[in-house]
């Protein structure tokens, strides 16, 4: 487990937790810039040594991707009955996978697609940061039953709820 703030109940999840989730999570969301205003679009990924791979047709998150290869790709699992979730981030840079021995190992790898068509251009996201967070209810996991009530302004050293969700 991760380190938990005490005043949010937010888990800070480990980069080893951040690549099982990324790995177990076959479709995230990609942010670009396009023409200056940022876009977010849903991919398919596969996790490729620590490294993110993706394929995408001609278009405007192309364009954005080539023109601003700066990006951030985010996962997330969220449990809304029981107010929990997690969250990871992946800021880095996209490149056009192009070299033909590149593309053949591309090829390999077990992405799989939800959108029909095949996918002309081979993406891969090279991490420059990955982060990622958990959020837990009440008590975090390992806790008594008797301490299901948010922290008191005694121990959180605050008033009111957290904002940081």
């Amino acid at each position: 487990m991760g380190v938990i703030d005490g005043r949010t109940w937010l888990e800070h999840l480990s980069p080893d937790t951040c690549w099982e989730l990324l790995a177990a999570t076959p479709v995230g969301r990609i942010g670009v810039i396009n023409d200056s205003a940022p876009e977010i679009y849903p991919v398919n990924h596969v996790v490729d040594r620590q490294t993110l791979v993706f394929r995408t047709d001609p278009g405007t998150k192309l364009r954005g991707l080539l023109r601003s290869p700066s990006v951030c790709y985010q996962i997330d699992g969220i449990d809304p009955r029981n107010a929990t979730g997690w969250s990871v981030l992946v800021k880095g840079r996209a490149v056009q996978i192009q070299e033909p021995g590149e593309v053949r190992a591309a090829s390999e790898l077990p992405l799989e697609y939800w959108s029909l068509g095949d996918k002309a251009h081979w993406i891969r996201i090279v991490p420059a940061q990955v982060t990622g967070r958990r959020i837990w209810s009440r008590t975090p996991p390992g806790d008594d039953e008797s301490r299901r009530d948010e922290p008191s302004a005694d121990e959180s050293g605050r008033d009111g709820p957290s904002d940081d969700a």
